[in-house]
């Protein structure tokens, strides 16, 4: 199996004098419960898909619904498994854990939210990326109405 290399797209986007090579690791925060189980291993296995090393840590798996959990992927072209402490990409999904996530980063992170937190207003050296929220999408998507399916 081949490893594809991936290097940062320009200077601005890391730190001085650090080059880093096919070495990531991916913070995701969610809820127990939420799907999000089966959503970090779909991400795991697509990087695993291009050919690249990777695995995957459930750092806190709560078994009860509603609790904060934390999965962490690493991706690493000599195959270094461990968890690394240093966070490149964090996905911040809990509302109850997603200020102090961002406060535990080191600059130069980036950041995937829930908009209506409003993260991007705690810090000034990371770079953030709102999403709309899910209760946003559930507003839009109409609600099928069963008694108006007809059995064909």
């Amino acid at each position: 199996m081949s490893t594809l290399e991936v290097s940062p797209a320009g200077p601005a986007l890391q730190e001085p004098g650090r080059v880093v090579t096919n070495d990531l690791s991916i913070q995701v925060a969610t809820v127990n419960g939420s799907g999000s189980q089966t959503a970090n291993s779909v991400l795991m296995r697509a990087v695993f898909q291009m050919g690249i090393p990777v695995s995957g840590k459930n750092v806190f798996p709560s078994n009860i619904a509603g609790l904060p959990t934390w999965f962490t992927i690493r991706a690493n072209h000599k195959g270094y498994i461990g968890r690394r402490k240093e966070v490149d990409f964090l996905v911040a999904m809990n509302p109850e854990t997603a200020r102090e996530d961002v406060m535990k980063l080191d600059g130069g992170v980036d950041v995937v939210y829930d908009g209506p937190l409003k993260l991007d207003e705690l810090r000034s050296d990371l770079r953030f990326y709102p999403v709309p929220s899910i209760s946003w999408w559930r507003r839009s998507v109409p609600t099928p109405n069963c008694a108006s399916w007809s059995a064909t």
